[in-house]
C-alpha cells in the first residue's frame, strides 16, 4: 500500500519577518475564507486539474492512502479552527485517508486554549512551532511578535489540550545572538522537552 503525505500552504501572517524568503504576505483576516474555499476546491478537483494540465499520476499515487497532512505557512494558525476543519475535512472526503499525523505550523502568540481545543476536534494532533529564539532581543530584532513567555504559555496549553507532538524551529545566526545567547536557547528547548527540533543557519 502506498501512502501519500499532503501539504498546505497558508500564506498570511501578522507581520513580515526581517529574515523571511518565503511567500507570505499581511493581509486583511476578510481574505482567509475565501483562500480556504480555492484551497478546498482545488482538492476536491485535484484529478481534474491534473488532467487539464496533462500530467499523469505516477502509478499507484492515484490510490494511495493519505497518512500524514501538514498545514504550513505562513502562520496558519491566524485561520478560525472551523477553517482549519474545513481543509482537513476536504482532505478526508477527496482521498482514501487514515491519517496518523495532522501538522499545523503555529506562532506561539497565536495559540489560545479555545484554538488549542478546537484543533484537537478538527483531527490536529502535533503542532510545529516557530521559535526560533528564547532570547527577547533577538526575537524583537527578527520581527517576530512572540517573546520568551509566550513559548513556554502555548506549550503548556497545548500540553494540556490534548497535543502531544509539538516540534520546536531555531535559527542559529539571528541579529544580536551571541554564544551565550544562543546556549540559553538550547538549554530552554531541552528544558521544554519537545518531541522533535529544527534547526536553521540564518
Amino acid at each position: 500500500m502506498k501512502t501519500l503525505g499532503i501539504y498546505v500552504q497558508v500564506p498570511f501572517c501578522q507581520t513580515k519577518c526581517t529574515y523571511c524568503n518565503f511567500h507570505t504576505g499581511v493581509v486583511s483576516s476578510a481574505r482567509f475564507a475565501p483562500y480556504v474555499q480555492c484551497v478546498c476546491e482545488e482538492i476536491a478537483r485535484n484529478r481534474q486539474f491534473y488532467a487539464a494540465a496533462g500530467v499523469a499520476l505516477p502509478a499507484g499515487i492515484a490510490d494511495a492512502v493519505v497518512d500524514t497532512i501538514y498545514i504550513g505557512g505562513g502562520t496558519p494558525s491566524l485561520l478560525g479552527v472551523a477553517h482549519l476543519k474545513r481543509i482537513v475535512d476536504a482532505i478526508r472526503d477527496t482521498f482514501t485517508a487514515k491519517l496518523t499525523e495532522v501538522t499545523l505550523e503555529a506562532d506561539p502568540e497565536t495559540v489560545t486554549e479555545e484554538k488549542a481545543a478546537g484543533w484537537v476536534v478538527a483531527g490536529i494532533n502535533r503542532v510545529s512551532f516557530g521559535v526560533q529564539s528564547f532570547n527577547d532581543d533577538e526575537l524583537k530584532a527578527s520581527g517576530r511578535m512572540h517573546r520568551r513567555a509566550d513559548v513556554y504559555r502555548s506549550a503548556a496549553t497545548l500540553r494540556a489540550a490534548g497535543i502531544a507532538n509539538i516540534s520546536f524551529d531555531l535559527i542559529a545566526g539571528l541579529p544580536k545572538q551571541t554564544r551565550a545567547s544562543w546556549r540559553e536557547s538550547l538549554y530552554s528547548l531541552v528544558e521544554l522537552a519537545p518531541e522533535h527540533v529544527s534547526v536553521y543557519l540564518l
